[in-house]
């Protein structure tokens, strides 16, 4: 229940009392509970910092939401949505939520700090992935869907920028950012535009020019982008590129793409058939999650994640990250590549390091879907 301490929040008396259901805590001024610091992303109407607990002097990463964003009632739907998913949540692969603090000015939702950066950046830094280690990553991201999925948890936005690594150097990971999430149910499937252009499913899609008679979606959705992100991992390129963004619209509602030989002529067909199943427009027809965990390119690394989560339960701890194997520092290999019209790769310059990407990318940008949500870096 939320202590209020006499704080009122200058709304209408609805939405006063909805912001501060949200609420762990209400006070007068944060800074009575966290010092905070540097920006660690930008949204429309909010900011992610790196925040210091006073009494625990433990470093937390805060999504600072501006109340007066939640007069406007989709705003506000949608953080109760993201709060109430979160709260839910308990996985070694899913970021936590410590606690949700409410102001007059702000809502503050404080979760654990990753500080090993983005799968993005680790992809841009060393390049495609060998097939074991791409396992070994896939596989943890799988059991956090799965969990999230057997929840009736849609993400709606998994790409590497919302799996981030829990310290430098480290191989556990933990999907972030549920501000797209949805719930899920067979009388009432999800709908709507959200997501990101190069992995957003093509049902979804059928919502950017209709967005009163789309096709309603569910947990496939996250297949399809999931399909998208091992393309990625694997060789390091996009298999939906193109310069304009509707052009990368129309190759993904048609599902074209290829295996270049570039890129994938070393990789199994096993790999490849995988995706192969998993980017197929039909959501039907698509691997359903307990098909894909048991897929034999997949399969043992599955089990050995499996037996890390229960090893760590057993004793008592936290899943201990392995660090990625050292040894003499590779020349830096080139970002990850889009292609051209006629298919010949090219690479996008590098971000600098430690530069902060503050927005998501949307579908339609300002004309449709909900505005991104911050990334946590």
């Amino acid at each position: 229940m939320a202590d209020t301490n006499g704080v009122q929040i200058n709304f209408s008396e609805e939405t006063s009392a909805r912001i501060n259901k949200l609420a762990d805590v209400v006070v007068d001024d944060v800074s009575k509970l966290y010092t905070l610091g540097d920006e660690l992303g930008r949204g429309r109407f909010s900011v992610v910092k790196c925040a210091t607990h006073l009494k625990e002097k433990a470093k937390y990463a805060v999504k600072v939401v501006e109340n007066k964003s939640l007069t406007d009632e989709e705003n506000l739907e949608a953080l109760e949505t993201e709060i109430g998913i979160l709260r839910q949540l308990d996985h070694p692969h899913i970021v936590s939520l410590k606690e949700v603090v409410v102001t007059k000015e702000d809502t503050f939702i404080v979760m654990e700090l990753l500080s090993g950066g983005e799968l993005f950046n680790r992809i841009v830094d060393k390049g495609p992935f060998p097939e074991s280690e791409a396992a070994q990553l896939f596989a943890q991201i799988l059991l956090s869907m799965d969990y999230l999925h057997s929840r009736n948890i849609v993400h709606r936005d998994v790409k590497p920028e919302n799996i981030l690594y829990v310290s430098e150097g480290a191989s556990q990971i933990k999907l972030i950012d549920f501000g797209y999430a949805g719930v899920w149910a067979a009388d009432k499937p999800l709908t709507g535009l959200c997501g990101t252009p190069d992995y957003v499913a093509p049902e979804v899609l059928t919502w950017y020019d209709d967005d009163e008679n789309g096709t309603p979606y569910g947990k496939g959705s996250d297949t399809w982008s999931l399909g998208v992100l091992l393309y990625v991992i694997l060789s390091g390129c996009s298999p939906f590129a193109a310069d304009e963004e509707d052009a990368i619209l129309t190759l993904v509602a048609q599902a074209k793409y290829e295996f270049h030989d570039a890129e994938w002529s070393a990789i199994s067909s096993e790999a490849k058939d995988l995706i192969s199943r998993l980017l197929v427009i039909d959501p039907q027809k698509r691997l359903s999650m307990e098909q894909l965990l048991e897929h034999a390119w997949l399969k043992d690394a599955v089990a050995a994640s499996r037996a890390l989560i229960a090893g760590a339960k057993k004793g008592g701890g936290k899943q201990q990250p392995a660090s990625i194997p050292q040894g003499s520092p590779p020349a830096k290999p080139p970002p990850p590549a889009t292609r051209t019209a006629d298919g010949e790769a090219t690479r996008a310059a590098a971000p600098a390091t430690g530069e902060i990407n503050p927005m998501v990318q949307t579908v339609g940008g300002s004309k449709k879907g909900l505005q991104g949500c911050c990334t946590i870096l």
